[in-house]
């Protein structure tokens, strides 16, 4: 009994639990069907300071409450509504193609171009597909009040743009590019404060340049190129300090280029080319530094080429044909140019001013100079090999007339040496042989200086008449000998024998009555170790 009475009173309390959660979810239908109707208007700006949300009809959010399309939808009342203005905007904005997939049997995260983020649609992007959606874009995107991107280019779209948009005050992105859109372009679209592109461009939109555009302070990117648009450039768009890319090309665009273009410090790129411009190009134009491409082609304007489109050298385009300019082409723009486009413009360079041939004179001096310099390095270069090969290949002198001996020192005399130690230069004993060894204390004087150490020892002798002498320097890697004129390291070369292959090198020569000096070094740099040295007078 007691186990039956636990029983009916949990079965009421899940009977009045589902009752209370229908009539919430009832509740929020309403609520939700009415809120679009009852809210007939805000304030948005545009031509008349009012834009209006579109009713949407209470069908759609009922079935957006399904609890599949929008998981838990009382407490996402938000993405309710976008559900309901998505399944409002389907038919129109497919068109005949029907590759929408938006149904209340979806997921709403699952449909076809749109992404959801904070419990609302973020974005709607579906471009470039096959089949393209080939309707009308809906008013009622216009109620999507958390969009941050609306990309519908590349598609077969027709119509006019609905001035609704102007209400997606969150906006970043709105790509219509590619279409087929007609009628003007909406000054509602000057209320989307936080917009950064807007990219009109490749439609058959009419009238003229809205100049409530020159409102949105973040916008980067303004594409309004290829349709039918007439009338003046707005000088309000001078006012667009964070633009970097301004396309106005290819409409019907007249009247002068506006100068408060020229306070776009940030504009990267300038295309105003294939419109009906008159007047002359503004000289104010030089100061866009930043600026990289830049074509006036194929308008109606006059004047000279201001030579101050030149103050800058970042042009990767410049293009000034097809127009009446008169005068010639000033010489610092010959390069930003080329050759093309000179000869399509029709114009001769302009001479150039004294300033200018001082300029080029002291560019060309400069340049000579450098190069000047270059081959006086390579002369000294070659100077010192030259001197190198001639005293390697010094003449044999004649024959010996007389006899010559070492002359005799039983005590080693030191004078200085080649680091700093007396030890590196020592009197050759009288019995013309030395042992000794190679260290890092006492380095070549004559051993290539390629960077590394050569070790070597250096010892004096003199004669006291020519003779033929034998030098000899044995060492167990492979040793070199230098003789060289004079007591010291420093005197000429006038012998030299080694190579890499051989442990035992020989000089044979005559020579002249005087003192000379052997260098007993090592073929290969940083060798260290026992060498003999004998110098043979044949006496």
């Amino acid at each position: 009994m007691r186990l039956t009475r636990l029983s009916n009173i949990s079965l009421a309390k899940a009977i009045s639990l589902a009752v209370l959660t229908a009539l919430a979810v009832a509740v929020a239908i309403g609520f939700l069907a009415d809120f679009p109707t009852n809210a007939t208007a805000f304030n948005a700006g545009g031509s008349d300071g009012v834009a209006r949300h579109v009713p949407i009809p209470a069908q759609y959010t009922a079935q957006c409450s399904n609890g599949i399309a929008v998981p838990n939808p009382v407490s996402n009342p938000g993405l309710v509504a976008d559900c309901a203005a998505l399944l409002a905007s389907k038919d129109t904005l497919e068109g005949t193609t029907g590759n929408l997939n938006w149904s209340v049997d979806v997921v709403i995260s699952d449909w076809n171009g749109i992404t959801v983020g904070n419990n609302q649609v973020a974005k709607l992007e579906w471009s470039n597909y096959a089949p393209p959606l080939s309707g009308e874009i809906p008013s009622e995107l216009g109620n999507l009040a958390n969009l941050t991107h609306l990309n519908l280019g590349r598609n077969q779209l027709t119509g006019e743009i609905p001035v609704e948009l102007g209400n997606l005050a969150n906006l970043m992105h709105l790509e219509l590019m590619v279409n087929q859109l007609t009628g003007t372009t909406p000054s509602e679209l000057g209320n989307l404060d936080n917009i950064r592109v807007l990219h009109l461009a490749d439609n058959q939109l009419t009238g003229e340049v809205p100049t409530e555009l020159g409102n949105l302070a973040n916008l980067s990117e303004l594409w309004l190129n290829s349709n039918q648009l007439t009338g003046a450039i707005p000088t309000e768009l001078g006012n667009l300090n964070n633009l970097d890319h301004l396309d106005l090309s290819n409409n019907r665009l007249t009247g002068t280029i506006p100068l408060e273009l020229s306070h776009l410090s940030n504009l990267q790129g300038l295309f105003l080319n294939n419109n009906q411009l008159t007047g002359v190009i503004p000289v104010e134009l030089g100061n866009l530094s930043n600026l990289d491409h830049l074509d006036l082609s194929n308008n109606q304007l006059t004047g000279v080429i201001p030579p101050e489109l030149g103050n800058f050298s970042r042009y990767w385009e410049l293009r000034l044909n097809g127009n009446r300019l008169t005068g010639c082409i000033p010489e610092s723009l010959r390069s930003p140019l080329g050759d093309v486009e000179i000869e399509l413009i029709g114009l001769p360079i302009c001479a150039a001013t004294a300033a200018d041939r001082i300029a080029a004179l002291e560019t060309q001096i400069a340049e000579q100079a450098s190069v000047i310099a270059a081959l006086q390095a390579q002369l000294a270069e070659h100077a010192s090999r030259l001197a190198a090969l001639e005293r390697a290949s010094a003449p044999v002198p004649p024959p010996p007339t007389a006899t010559a001996t070492a002359t005799p020192s039983p005590t080693p005399t030191s004078v200085p040496g080649a680091s700093g130690d007396n030890a590196c230069i020592e009197r050759l004993p009288g019995n013309g042989r030395v042992s000794e060894t190679w260290n890092d204390d006492c380095r070549s004087a004559n051993a290539p200086d390629d960077g590394n150490a050569y070790y070597a020892r250096f010892y004096t002798f003199t004669l006291v008449a020519a003779a033929d002498v034998t030098i000899t320097l044995t060492a167990a890697k492979p040793p070199y000998i230098y003789l060289l004129e004079g007591v010291g390291r420093d005197g000429d070369v006038v012998h030299n024998a080694g190579n890499s292959s051989q442990t035992s090198q020989t000089i044979s020569a005559s020579l002249q009555a005087g003192s000379y000096t052997i260098e007993a070094s090592t073929w290969n740099p940083n060798v260290t170790g026992d060498f003999t040295l004998t110098l043979d007078t044949g006496q």
